[in-house]
């Protein structure tokens, strides 16, 4: 019985243990389906490409800045744009933070900060030096889906509107 409580104790330390991020490059990411991707160039603005027969791409539109964390809709219409912090914020955060960012065909829609996205500031769970909040899980023509450290979120496009979890 000792075995496995040492056992849990490691694996839960080991998954709210802090690793530093990558450090920033140049990169693509692409929806589900590889038909619309992004370049997201260090120094530069992050592009939304189509996929067409035998990979030729045509670009779609531009978003500004380089981004560590984006999301694209199945569609390519959508972008989500995450917080650089990727799952963890600093001790210091404020419900003001920027956590998202919706683009629709390369213009800014609507961002979502911390308090937005939460109940309370107080459900942050600590890690060795900082708190986990959550990750952007998927986006698609309807909206957004969130998970935080209080549950599924969820944000529609057209409104605005946040789900929360316990909400209807």
């Amino acid at each position: 019985m000792k075995i496995v409580a040492f056992i849990l104790i490691v694996l839960f330390s080991m998954a709210h243990a802090d690793e530093p991020l990558e450090a920033p490059k140049s990169y693509r990411t692409c929806d589900a389906h590889i038909n619309f991707c992004a370049y997201s160039e260090l120094g530069k603005n992050t592009t939304v490409y189509a996929i067409k027969d035998k990979f030729t791409l045509t670009e779609l539109y531009q978003i500004p800045g380089w981004h560590r964390s984006i999301l694209i809709s199945p569609t390519g219409t959508y972008v989500a744009i995450g917080y650089s912090g990727l799952n963890l914020v600093s001790k210091d955060v404020t419900s003001e933070e920027v956590m998202l960012t919706i683009y629709k065909s390369g213009s800014r829609i609507k961002e979502y900060k911390l308090g937005q996205l939460l109940h309370s500031m107080d459900s942050l769970e600590p890690t060795v030096s900082h708190y986990h909040w959550g990750s952007i899980t998927r986006i698609d023509e309807y909206g957004v889906e969130l998970e935080t450290v209080e549950g599924s979120v969820g944000i529609v496009h057209s409104t605005g509107k946040i789900y929360l979890p316990n909400e209807s």
